[in-house]
C-alpha cells in the first residue's frame, strides 16, 4: 500500500506539473494558483499540500525541466562519443532545440520575465552551466581528435552556450520557435568554420 500511496502522490505532482505549465505559459506568471489546480484537476488545497506557494512550483517546474535536459544531454554525449566533431555538437544542439521546443511556452516564458530574477536565477543558471559543461566535452573531444583549434578553446563552450542563449532568445521574443532549426543550422555553420582546424 505505501508504494501504491507514493505512486499516486508522484502522479498527482506530475499532473500539477504539466498543468502549471501550461497554464504559466496561456496566463504568465500572475496564473492564479486556482486555474492550475482546475487544470491539473485536483482541489487547491491538495495543490498547496504538494507545493508551498507559486515560487515553489516554478522553482520545482525549471528543476525537473532542466533535469529531464541534463539526462538527455548527457545521453546524447556519450552516443556520439568516436563520431567528428560537428556531428557530435550537431546532435547534442538538437536535443537541446527539441527540448525548448517541447517546453516552448513555458521556456519562453521563464527567459523573457523580471520574474526570474531573485530566488529562482539558480535554478535559470544551473541548465547554463550543465549545458556548458556538456559542450566543454564536446571541445576537449574536438581537440583531442585535431578536429578542433587548441588555441582559445577554453572560451569555446562559453561562446557556443551564448550563442544558444540568444537563438532561444530570440525564438522565444518572436514566439516562433520553428525558426530554431534554420538558427541552428546557421550557428553550427559560423561556430564551426571559427575553431575547426
Amino acid at each position: 500500500m505505501p508504494r501504491l500511496r507514493a505512486r499516486l502522490k508522484e502522479a498527482t505532482t506530475e499532473a500539477i506539473r504539466a498543468a502549471a505549465e501550461e497554464v504559466l505559459g496561456e496566463q504568465g506568471f500572475g496564473a492564479r494558483m486556482e486555474d492550475i489546480a482546475e487544470r491539473a484537476g485536483v482541489s487547491v488545497g491538495t495543490l498547496y499540500n504538494h507545493f508551498e506557494d507559486r515560487t515553489a512550483l516554478l522553482r520545482e517546474l525549471l528543476r525537473t525541466r532542466r533535469e529531464a535536459l541534463v539526462e538527455k544531454l548527457d545521453a546524447v554525449v556519450s552516443e556520439v562519443k568516436g563520431r567528428p566533431f560537428r556531428e557530435q555538437l550537431q546532435t547534442l544542439l538538437a536535443v537541446v532545440f527539441a527540448h525548448f521546443r517541447e517546453h516552448s511556452r513555458f521556456f519562453a516564458l521563464a527567459m523573457q520575465s523580471e520574474a526570474l530574477r531573485g530566488p529562482l536565477v539558480p535554478a535559470q543558471g544551473g541548465t547554463i552551466v550543465e549545458l556548458t559543461t556538456r559542450v566543454e566535452q564536446l571541445v576537449r573531444r574536438g581537440v583531442e581528435a585535431g578536429e578542433v583549434r587548441r588555441e582559445g578553446s577554453e572560451f569555446h563552450a562559453s561562446l557556443l552556450v551564448g550563442m544558444v542563449r540568444a537563438l532561444l532568445l530570440r525564438a522565444a521574443e518572436a514566439k516562433r520557435s520553428d525558426e530554431l532549426q534554420r538558427g541552428a543550422d546557421v550557428l553550427l555553420q559560423v561556430f564551426s568554420k571559427g575553431i575547426e582546424v
